[in-house]
């Protein structure tokens, strides 16, 4: 075997550990919420309107969105134990919102565009 072939393998070799260390240490960085509780963020046209916990026994979140549309939260418990946010129902014509899901990871956002409505779980 050559010696440039040799080298090259080695650099593959380091890279694919690399990507799979980083992939393994970010998705472990996320705590998965097993209490009762959610912290959120929820904001409308980049103003705070909502910051603080949210369980499955608090029921429905409505927030009321820029143009007087209505966006409709939730905590809901996921398969695996985990708690998270979910948009239950928006008068939106495009519904992306709540084609979103759950969201159980910090920082991932919920946004409905035409409301102006952002909302993502917390530390």
């Amino acid at each position: 075997m050559n010696r440039k072939l040799k080298n090259d393998i080695i650099i593959v070799a380091v890279l694919l550990i690399c990507s799979a260390a980083w992939l393994f240490f970010s998705r472990s960085g996320a705590s998965v919420r097993t209490g009762e509780s959610v912290n959120v963020v929820i904001t409308v046209d980049g103003e705070e309107v909502y910051r603080g916990p949210v369980s499955p026994a608090d029921g429905k979140l409505r927030i009321d969105g820029k143009n007087g549309g209505y966006n409709v939260f939730t905590a809901e418990r996921a398969s695996d134990g985990s708690i998270g946010l979910r948009c239950l129902e928006a008068d939106c014509p495009d519904k992306i919102c709540v084609h979103t899901g759950l969201v159980t990871l910090p920082d991932e956002p919920i946004v409905c565009l035409p409301h102006r409505v952002s909302a993502h779980v917390t530390e």
